[in-house]
């Protein structure tokens, strides 16, 4: 895993970028260090499998395998989308991680995929 976060502001818009280069089933833990708004997910499987980006949107202790995300969206094999949210979905703290299946109790890695998220 490799997450950089990018940060950029002034008078009319105060916006960050998170970029996994190879999203995992281990947990990125609350990446943007704190409470904020996220507006896109770019995401890109580069696996012939699909994937599961699970992404938790509050503060508190998660352990993948265990805690039920907030959010779960099915990244089909070797495609490349984008998710917009217009209005904005509000979060505490955003983590997020990656597994090759649907299940919360899945801790299986699902190969490469690569993430941006948006956020004010």
């Amino acid at each position: 895993m490799a997450l950089t976060v990018t940060g950029f502001s002034n008078t009319s818009l105060s916006y960050k970028i998170a970029t996994e280069s190879n999203a995992s089933d281990s947990l990125s833990s609350d990446i943007f260090g704190g409470s904020g708004t996220l507006y896109a997910i770019d995401f890109d499987n580069q696996s012939s499998n699909p994937a599961f980006l699970k992404i938790y949107l509050r503060s508190g202790t998660v352990t993948v395998g265990t805690t039920q995300p907030d959010l779960m969206l099915h990244l089909e094999a070797n495609k490349a989308s984008t998710l917009q949210l217009p209005a904005g979905l509000a979060f505490t703290q955003l983590s997020f991680w990656v597994t090759d299946a649907a299940a919360t109790s899945d801790t299986g890695d699902p190969g490469t995929v690569v993430l941006t998220f948006l956020c004010a």
